[in-house]
């Protein structure tokens, strides 16, 4: 800021957001040196953020998160003529974006026998119809393309047609209704639900001690970056004329992947102690990883579920001795014992829409086997046995199946007073 031209200004000092470009071109405050070579930046975030907390019974609480991000920034050179009459050069926007979102309604619908998926064919459905609203729209669209039965201008791999086929494939919701937008306007609620009045009832106060049960949704669709097209040139009505290579119109922003990330954490959990000191543990998760890029027509879908039990149990005062070179030592304490399996399944597929291909490229069953015994032998010493066990299948013939374990006895000394 330069007290002596007043410049910007002070609505700028606190925190006006006019574009002051045109204001520093007729003030002259941009140099107009030949050799200045500085580019112009604007940088805009837009965050919404919802968190509601509800406790419809005792005992019962509904926790529930929304939001949505938007960044873009800005970028161009103000530069002189000759004339001293500035010019801007390379405009250029580019940012990201992310809601939450879903999906719900097709998490569960499961692969057929050849790694064909009924979302998937939903999207590929769904094309037809997203082309033909958008097409309705917009008056360059000139009849039907022999080649692909689409309209001209929205072809089957058109970004414009594939973004809001995606979303009504995997939302569940109509081709005929869903947003024609890759930036979903209003975030939709994720949540988690936890449940632990359980023990008030009397059979389940006479054996347990706690008993908790929680669920938890989270769901995030994603623009991961997106840039503004050079080509992209909208006539006076602002609607798109110029085709690409493959007879597309060139979309405004250019978007190379989009994606929908969804976990179940915890599908279901149950998570208990009972009145004679055995700990116990129950839960499922489950997790959906989808990314569809654009550059080669490819939708890579990561499933994981994984079910996971522990128990634990702890014998109290347990008297054990030592003889140490003739030195007799006698130790009370506690012997905490634990054991967890693990069963974990997670599957990569490649679903290919221009050659029709649905194809399974990684994934694998991992059993974890876990199971150990502590004992404090005094304020400082700890021994522990223990045994761990992998077992891997892989899914994919290239890989083989394999096992490890890793068991033994371990010593702690704790140093600190």
């Amino acid at each position: 800021n330069n007290p002596s031209i007043n410049s910007p200004g002070w609505d700028y000092v606190f925190g006006a957001q006019n574009d002051i470009v045109k204001q520093a071109q007729l003030k002259e405050w941009i140099s107009k040196d030949s050799l200045f070579n500085s580019p112009y930046l604007v940088k805009y975030n837009q965050n919404i953020n919802v968190r509601a907390t509800v406790e419809p019974v005792k005992d019962f609480k509904i926790e529930l998160t929304a939001n949505r991000t938007y960044t873009e920034n800005r970028s161009a050179y103000i530069k002189a003529d000759s004339n001293g009459v500035y010019n801007e050069y390379s405009p250029q926007t580019n940012g990201s974006f992310s809601i939450t979102f879903f999906a719900l309604n097709t998490a569960f619908v499961a692969n057929n026998s050849d790694y064909s998926n009924n979302n998937f064919e939903k999207l590929k459905e769904y094309r037809l119809i997203i082309a033909n609203r958008l097409a309705a729209q917009n008056p360059n669209s000139v009849g039907i393309d022999e080649t692909t039965g689409f309209p001209v201008g929205y072809g089957p791999t058109s970004q414009d047609v594939l973004i809001p086929a995606f979303i009504a494939a995997y939302s569940g919701k109509s081709a005929d209704n869903v947003g024609l937008t890759a930036f979903p306007a209003i975030p939709m609620p994720n949540w988690r639900l936890t449940y632990n009045g359980l023990t008030k009832l009397k059979w389940f106060k006479d054996v347990f001690q706690t008993f908790s049960v929680s669920h938890g949704y989270n769901n995030n669709y994603s623009v991961g970056t997106f840039t503004t097209n050079i080509h992209y040139s909208p006539d006076q009505d602002g609607f798109q004329w110029v085709k690409d290579a493959l007879n597309n119109f060139i979309p405004q922003k250019e978007i190379s992947q989009v994606s929908i990330n969804e976990q179940f954490n915890p599908l279901l959990n149950f998570d208990m102690a009972l009145k004679n000191s055995l700990l116990a543990k129950a839960e499922i998760k489950k997790s959906r990883n989808l990314a569809l890029t654009f550059s080669n027509g490819q939708l890579t879908e990561l499933t994981t579920t994984e079910y996971v039990f522990g128990l634990g149990y702890r014998i109290k005062d347990i008297e054990l001795t030592f003889n140490f070179s003739g030195v007799t030592k006698k130790t009370k304490s506690d012997l905490n014992i634990k054991a967890d399996l693990s069963i974990r399944e997670n599957k990569t597929i490649l679903r290919k829409l221009i050659e029709n291909v649905d194809q399974i490229s990684a994934g694998q069953r991992v059993i974890s086997i876990n199971i150990s015994a502590d004992y404090q032998l005094s304020a400082k010493f700890t021994i522990r046995a223990f045994y761990d066990q992998v077992l891997n299948k892989p899914y994919v013939s290239n890989q083989f199946p394999n096992s490890n374990i890793n068991s033994g006895i371990s010593v702690r000394f704790t140093l600190a007073q």
